[in-house]
């Protein structure tokens, strides 16, 4: 029997008691947590630049930023995947950059070769390899066909801290990485952004960009502290039904905006992350587990199609997402709704078709086709620390009634 009051978020990470009274007394008796934290991220990921910045997006704004000073602003153009988290081209255009698309492979999520074989490095400053929902970009094939290029590469790991391709953490392949540590990532200190390199140049480059940034107020601190403690009660399964169902929080909607700010890092904030990170390995184990579990349950067949990780990946699966056909994906997510699951359609649309960035954008040849066949039938299904075997076994139950029974009639 289902419980009209248990609600499965999208997607979060369990922040327990212990975790919250544990950061307020660090950040108030320690001076030095955020730099704990940053060596934590140094030596956990190999790396020997690392620097926080307020947010995820404002990372990638700083890093192309930094890239375009070091090339001199010979190069004005950004290749992202046609299908990604809106952010992306937000941070292009804010950093003063076009977008140039290049098309994705619906079964993978990555790019597909062919548009990356044609970039031009006369006009194409970086390629940002976005590693989408936890699932690592073929970033052995994209630094090789960039550099030979003459072209950055930005190994964009926002979604995918705790992924690995070829043994090598998610984050680490490109001239600059990137993460987050936003609400909705596997490991949150509500809001932050870690900008990675081993480049000398970039980082020299990196730190003159962060070092002019604003320092958070303590009435931004005090109001991160507040979303904090909401956001450890709300997450959980038995409490997420109240603000899922206030329409004017805009849970699960994503919106194209530039005006974020570019600031530093909240170190109050630091003492939580750190915790989290600490516990990254475990973390990403249960999340794997869980999209192992579903991909045993969900129906697959003519109406639902895996998404497909790359050969040398081990993904982090911030999300596990799924092709449905669209004639049926709606309704597959509103079943799942229904029934307590935080499921997604997940970004409305493909790049190319978000309204403000109709006259901004550039286009491999060969179109977006497939970024836009994404748009039409992604779905992203929970796979954090509360999702129990019941909430799985829902999940494919529900598929299952709306798919295969389409399938019957």
């Amino acid at each position: 029997m289902m419980d009209a009051f248990r609600f499965v978020p999208p997607a979060g990470t369990p922040i327990s008691v212990a975790d919250l009274l544990g950061s307020i007394g660090a950040a108030l008796i320690s001076a030095d947590t955020l730099m704990q934290f940053k060596e934590a991220v140094r030596v956990r990921v190999g790396v020997r630049y690392c620097d926080f910045v307020s947010t995820g997006r404002a990372g990638l704004t700083l890093a192309l930023l930094a890239l375009k000073a070091l090339d001199g602003g010979k190069r004005d153009e950004v290749v992202i995947p046609a299908y990604t988290c809106f952010s992306v081209p937000s941070s292009v255009i804010k950093a003063g950059l076009k977008v140039r698309l290049a098309d994705v492979n619906p079964t993978t999520l990555d790019f597909v070769p062919s548009a990356l074989e044609k970039l031009d490095g006369s006009r194409v400053l970086a390629v940002v390899a976005t590693n989408l929902y936890g699932l690592p970009s073929d970033l052995p094939s994209i630094t090789r066909l960039a550099h030979d290029r003459g072209i950055y590469v930005v190994d964009d790991a926002a979604q995918c801290l705790g992924g690995q391709v070829g043994g090598r953490p998610s984050g680490t392949w490109g001239d600059v990485g990137i993460y987050s540590f936003d609400k909705g990532k596997n490991v949150t200190s509500i809001d932050g952004g870690v900008l990675l390199t081993n480049s000398d140049q970039v980082a020299e480059a990196i730190a003159r960009q962060v070092q002019v940034l604003p320092k958070c107020r303590m009435s931004e601190s005090a109001s991160h502290l507040a979303k904090l403690l909401v956001y450890a009660a709300m997450l959980h399964p038995r409490a997420y039904w109240l603000p899922n169902s206030l329409p004017f929080l805009g849970l699960g909607t994503t919106a194209y905006r530039t005006d974020y700010p570019l600031a530093q890092y909240d170190s109050w904030m630091a003492p939580v992350g750190h915790r989290l990170f600490a516990r990254l390995d475990a973390i990403t184990a249960q999340r794997r587990a869980n999209a192992d579990r579903l991909k045993q349950l969900l129906p697959w067949g003519p109406l639902l199609d895996p998404v497909l990780p790359g050969l040398d990946a081990v993904p982090a699966y911030l999300r596990y997402p799924v092709l449905i056909d669209p004639d049926y994906r709606d309704a597959v997510v509103a079943a799942l709704k229904a029934h307590g699951i935080g499921a997604s359609a997940s970004y409305p649309t493909a790049i190319i078709d978000v309204p403000e960035l109709s006259e901004q954008l550039r286009c491999e040849e060969g179109g977006t086709r497939g970024g836009q066949a994404v748009a039409r039938r992604i779905v992203t299904l929970p796979t954090h620390g509360y999702v129990t075997a019941r909430d799985q076994e829902r999940m494919a139950a529900v598929v299952s009634a709306v798919l295969v029974g389409e399938r019957r009639k």
